[in-house]
């Protein structure tokens, strides 16, 4: 899909596993960066980590891959990429890995485009409570205690 002068909004299912998703609203010429943060916006978690589309909808992918820009050796970053130039479409499904450590993987679907224009993306629907990106909230760093044998 070629890139156009008329904008219009994409309508997302974002899912983080199931019973668990988000469709979000966003507008075709928004960048991938800023659809990344329409996802951890939409599921509360902190941006403090890589993250990478891979478009073909296979993890790991080169065929059609974008990375955040913390990742020097890529050569396709998601804040030089409007969702329009990747040529999404009704029915493409992608994935979205977030903190390659522990891998968050996000199953995305495009639903619907609409002929409007949406100036920030916006969650449309939501089902499920959202995982906790570092576990449980009450986890507290326990001091090692030091012994001395002598």
């Amino acid at each position: 899909m070629c890139a156009t002068n008329k904008e219009v909004s994409y309508v997302i299912s974002v899912s983080a596993g199931p019973g668990c998703y988000r469709h979000l609203k966003i507008s075709s010429k928004a960048t991938l960066f800023q659809l990344h943060e329409a996802i951890l916006d939409a599921f509360e978690f902190i941006d403090d980590h890589a993250h990478a589309f891979f478009m073909d909808n296979r993890a790991w992918s080169d065929v059609s891959s974008y990375y955040s820009d913390m990742i020097e050796d890529e050569n396709r970053y998601t804040n030089d990429y409007e969702l329009e130039r990747v040529g999404i479409f009704i029915g493409e499904k992608f994935k979205y890995i977030f903190d390659f450590g522990d891998e968050w993987t996000f199953q995305c679907k495009v639903l619907k485009v609409i002929d409007e224009i949406t100036e920030e993306p916006v969650v449309v629907r939501s089902k499920g409570e959202a995982p906790q990106q570092y576990g449980d909230e009450d986890w507290e760093y326990e001091d090692e205690e030091t012994e001395d044998d002598e």
